[in-house]
């Protein structure tokens, strides 16, 4: 006999969750910074410019978002304040920044000279000037 699966809700828990997410009174489900974070991400995807080894920090940058909404509908405005400056630093590190995307196109010209300057084989001919 298998060990139960830990996370089946258990005997009097079914009713306790929705099946779908529905919407009332002081609970987001979406606002305008998951769905503008979403577009983003999407873009990003589309430009080649994340994949899915970025999920980890894409996930962070969707969890932000979701709390910029949920605190935005509370009408606390300490909370995206505070909030704010760290989501910038992920949309850094994720490459997500017209900032951070010309130092990554940097990057690549800078590691193109250099593989550039590798590949030309050293010239041992002598060049004669006539004076």
């Amino acid at each position: 006999m298998g060990r139960p699966d830990p996370r089946r809700p258990r005997a009097g828990q079914l009713g306790m969750f929705e099946d779908e997410a529905f919407s009332e009174p002081g609970k987001v489900l979406r606002g305008r910074h998951s769905d503008a974070m979403d577009r983003a991400i999407q873009a990003a995807r589309d430009e080649g410019l994340v994949s899915t080894v970025d999920d980890g920090i894409l996930t962070v940058l969707r969890a932000g978002a979701c709390a910029l909404d949920t605190l935005e509908a509370q009408n606390k405005p300490y909370g995206p304040a505070k909030l704010i400056d760290p989501m910038v630093s992920a949309l850094r590190e994720a490459r997500l920044t017209p900032e951070s995307r010309a130092v990554a196109q940097d990057d690549a010209i800078n590691a193109l000279l250099k593989e550039l300057v590798e590949d030309d084989p050293v010239c041992s001919t002598e060049v004669h000037h006539e004076a």
